[in-house]
């Protein structure tokens, strides 16, 4: 049998080959662990992208509506209390919209079309009687257990995704429910019939939130004056 004429050196380079073997074996199984992660996150229904848009959103759509009572609060020390009942509007028309180009209250508030459902309308309107941006008015649905019971005039956001109005809820009240009214979305959005929300079920009290109507449409709310 042949001897080893460097028995030291033989045993270095068997040393060298298992590790760099051992090392390519852990690269090959991190590579493994991370592709399958990757992977995984990819097949989630509902990924944290999903989940912080929707927050994103939810707080936009509460800053957005603030904005707007801002400005009938402005409308109103001007004109009076009552003038946001008889004669407030969306419009751009001097001395009586909210959107008066002298006097500016409020600007048209546009929301991220990420907001709204898939195939909802998010054409950003031009300030009319009745809408603006993204948002309308509503002057004659009564509130739930607000003030004396008389219409409360409102702001109005249709065609909301189900989570970001759940998430409006849970940033307002603490939890993600959508009390349901049994009204269709076109009540709330001409403004010209009571939406019903006196006779919702979970809605005592509240100035604003997000409901379900009946056609299974989700609206955002808030009341810009208590009567």
């Amino acid at each position: 049998m042949k001897s080893i004429s460097n028995p030291a050196a033989f045993l270095r380079k068997q040393n060298q080959a298992g590790f760099i073997q051992a090392a390519l074996l852990f690269g090959i199984a991190l590579m493994t662990a991370v592709l399958g992660g990757f992977a995984l996150a990819n097949r989630s229904p509902t990924s944290q992208t999903d989940v912080e848009q929707a927050k994103v959103n939810a707080s936009v759509i509460l800053k957005q509506a603030s904005d707007l009572r801002d400005g009938v609060a402005r409308y109103s020390s001007d004109f009076g209390s009552s003038a946001v009942q008889s004669t407030l509007d969306f419009s751009n028309t001097a001395n009586q919209g909210l959107f008066d180009p002298t006097a500016r209250y409020a600007s048209p508030q546009i929301m991220p079309t990420t907001a709204f459902a898939n195939g909802e309308d998010t054409t950003i309107k031009s300030p009319t009687a009745n809408s603006a941006g993204h948002w309308y008015i509503n002057k004659v649905t009564v509130g739930n257990a607000l003030a004396t019971g008389a219409a409360d005039p409102m702001v109005i956001l249709p065609g909301l995704r189900q989570d970001v109005c759940g998430r409006v809820n849970t940033l307002l009240y603490g939890a993600s429910t959508i009390p349901a009214a049994s009204t269709a979305l076109s009540v709330w959005t001409t403004g010209t019939t009571d939406g019903g929300i006196s006779s919702v079920t979970g809605v005592a009290g509240w100035p604003e939130g997000c409901i379900a109507t009946s056609d299974t449409k989700y609206v955002y709310f808030k009341v810009i004056q208590e009567n």
